[in-house]
């Protein structure tokens, strides 16, 4: 009887472990998964499209978050996933938020920002502030501005001639991360909420309460944003209504980094950090 007992409570405590595995894991009906890179990233913490290029720009950290190491790079991947270029750009410390303008990529780089060319992948500047602490996300606005979060300064940068300029700092931009310029706005996370910030008078409005720590913001729609949280909660925001949860691999553990989108393709972006991937869903909504 004893010899029975054992196998039969190992296969119990097995199927239990599987069965909470599969419920620590969420895919919302309105996720269609497309395809998944894996070749060649390194701790991928961002994932940028370029529509003119028709290419995906992921930031590599490879190293340490927050240590200069020179070993973070930046790859390419064309629109359904395939590896163009593993490092296209190299000698990066710890490449987290990227964007495109028409002419260059900005890059964050612990406590600078780095400009790429696009036709060349050559870094052409580097821009600092004395008060940069944790650079993290950076996003264009319709102008050409660039502006820069910094999580650990309570900060919003933007990228001058010749350095990073102090947009506004603030107590109420506490524990930002990811950040989107879009409707003459700059739409982050603070405090467990989605707000604005006016890019002309700066002034900050909650538009979202109880949303949790926003890393990566992308808009898919008129009022309508997708949000990461990087610990793996993936979740649509209308503001005015409850969010809704759309991707959940937080116990498993595989994380959901700063969010890119396809627009003409639906594409939603997950660089899943730790895991070593940029996965690719097709939103339904």
């Amino acid at each position: 009887m004893k010899s029975l007992t054992t196998p039969v409570l190992f296969l119990t405590m097995l199927l239990s472990a599987l069965t909470a595995t599969a419920q620590d894991s969420y895919y919302s009906p309105k996720l269609e998964k497309k395809w998944t890179a894996d070749d060649g990233l390194s701790i991928p913490e961002s994932a940028c499209y370029n529509k003119k290029e028709n290419t995906i720009y992921v930031s590599n950290i490879v190293g340490m978050h927050n240590i200069k190491d020179g070993v973070g790079y930046i790859s390419r991947l064309s629109d359904k996933g395939v590896l163009l270029q593993k490092e296209w750009v190299i000698g990066l410390n710890a490449p987290k938020g990227i964007c495109c303008t028409k002419k260059s990529l900005f890059v964050t780089d612990i406590d600078r920002v780095v400009e790429v060319d696009l036709k060349t992948g050559q870094i052409k500047k580097s821009y600092q502030n004395s008060k940069s602490k944790s650079l993290n996300d950076a996003t264009v606005a319709s102008d050409g501005t660039v502006y820069i979060s910094d999580s650990g300064g309570d900060c919003i940068f933007r990228v001058g001639k010749d350095s990073l300029e102090v947009f506004l700092q603030s107590a109420d931009l506490e524990r930002m991360n990811g950040i989107l310029a879009a409707d003459r706005l700059l739409y982050l996370g603070s405090k467990n909420n989605m707000i604005t910030v006016s890019q002309k008078t700066k002034a900050i409005t909650v538009v979202a309460e109880g949303v949790g720590y926003l890393d990566g913001i992308v808009k898919i729609g008129r009022n309508k944003f997708v949000t990461s949280d990087f610990k793996g909660m993936v979740q649509y925001i209308e503001p005015g209504k409850i969010a809704e949860l759309l991707l959940k691999t937080t116990n498993v553990p595989i994380n959901a980094a700063d969010l890119g989108y396809i627009p003409s393709k639906d594409l939603l972006l997950v660089p899943t950090f730790n895991d070593n991937k940029v996965n690719a869903y097709k939103l339904d909504f």
